[in-house]
């Protein structure tokens, strides 16, 4: 082989070693292709997240709202967004019990959760004035406690409330009630979120117990969850991350369901928790069916006889 061949062919090893690097090496920086930016949030955009989550489609805000708009308004974010009045943002809030603040685009929280830590008596009030002159069958109630034990977690448990307020294609749609920041593995806390469900079951909202996701119950206390519509119940409901569920009414009325869990404290907390039970009691707030006296009698005296053995 002569020198002009021998280079050529050296060249030529070249020219296909550039080519392999630059397709296996160079071509994906070269087309890499730039993920969508997060389409930007406005008024239009959380509106119809809120009708949404509440079981009203963009296209059924007009049939269930009304305020003027049409169809065709509803559209887009961007039609949308031209019709949107003071009026319609500060209906849309009352009517589903969400922050004002928060559909103009001012603050983060969704839902201002309400407090009843220690007051049971307002939590009847709370009750009292929810229900006056309504009746309780299309109501729903849950009380959610996170899926683990986590003692340093800032709220573990919460309650909520669907109240019934129109219909839609034989369809209830709610509006949400959150009642919580409670921190249940803490004796304390336990015995007044047991006091509340307790007054759920008097004013007949029987709840249903749910473990839900921790990532998820952090959100909603963060204000940066909606909760979501049911659409697989027939006739609406709220959908939960639910991985686990509890009876509400054992964990009020028997010993071992009311202690299972609670940061004990060495035991140092066992007659605590179980001494607020008694005095709640006491008051009328851990009798989840008040007529049956009989039946309240053994479960008071459950709770003796527990707080004997420890």
């Amino acid at each position: 082989m002569d020198v002009k061949e021998l280079l050529k062919w050296l060249l030529g090893i070249c020219i296909a070693a550039i080519t392999i690097y630059k397709f296996f090496w160079k071509a994906p920086s070269e087309k890499e292709i730039k993920k969508p930016e997060g389409k930007p949030e406005t008024i239009a955009t959380r509106l119809v997240a809120l009708f949404e989550s509440h079981g009203v489609h963009r296209n059924q805000i007009p049939e269930f709202f009304n305020h003027g708009l049409d169809i065709s308004s509803c559209a887009s974010d961007e039609k949308l967004l031209e019709k949107i009045t003071p009026e319609i943002i500060n209906d849309a809030s009352v009517m589903f019990g969400v922050n004002k603040d928060w559909l103009e685009g001012c603050s983060k929280n969704i839902y201002d959760i309400s407090d009843f830590y220690k007051h049971p008596e307002k939590f009847e009030q709370y009750l009292v004035e929810l229900l006056q002159n309504k009746s309780t069958d299309h109501f729903l109630a849950a009380a959610l406690t996170s899926k683990d034990k986590r003692w340093n977690a800032y709220f573990d448990s919460l309650l909520v409330i669907a109240e019934p307020i129109g219909e839609l294609n034989q369809r209830t749609i709610f509006k949400y009630h959150l009642l919580g920041r409670w921190k249940i593995h803490y004796w304390k806390s336990r015995a007044y979120f047991a006091a509340c469900c307790s007054l759920l079951h008097q004013h007949e909202l029987f709840a249903g117990g749910k473990i839900v996701e921790n990532s998820w119950l952090d959100l909603v206390y963060e204000g940066n969850q909606l909760l979501e519509y049911d659409f697989t119940e027939r006739y609406g409901g709220v959908s939960f991350p639910v991985v686990g569920s509890w009876m509400v009414d054992e964990f009020i009325e028997i010993p071992d369901r009311y202690l299972d869990g609670m940061d004990t404290e060495q035991g140092r907390a066992i007659p605590l928790a179980i001494s607020k039970w008694l005095d709640l009691n006491e008051k009328g707030y851990m009798r989840c069916f008040p007529e049956d006296k009989a039946f309240q009698a053994g479960v008071e005296k459950l709770f003796k006889e527990k707080i004997e053995e420890a």
